[in-house]
């Protein structure tokens, strides 16, 4: 988790614990899920103030 920014980290944080707290025991595909989970909670965070910002120049 050391590559990613603190807002992805964070994510990734979150999405864990809530993994865990639904029970899944494999700590390895835990972390595995949840960084995957975040970076593409950030890729569509990313695309949408894109998108916005195309909508704020018309």
């Amino acid at each position: 988790m050391r590559s990613l920014t603190p807002s992805v980290r964070a994510k990734a944080i979150e999405i864990a614990n809530h993994l865990q707290e639904q029970g899944l025991p494999n700590q390895k595909e835990v972390i595995s899920m949840s960084i995957a989970e975040a970076r593409n909670w950030a890729r569509q965070r990313t695309a949408e103030s894109s998108f916005q910002a195309v909508l704020d120049r018309i």
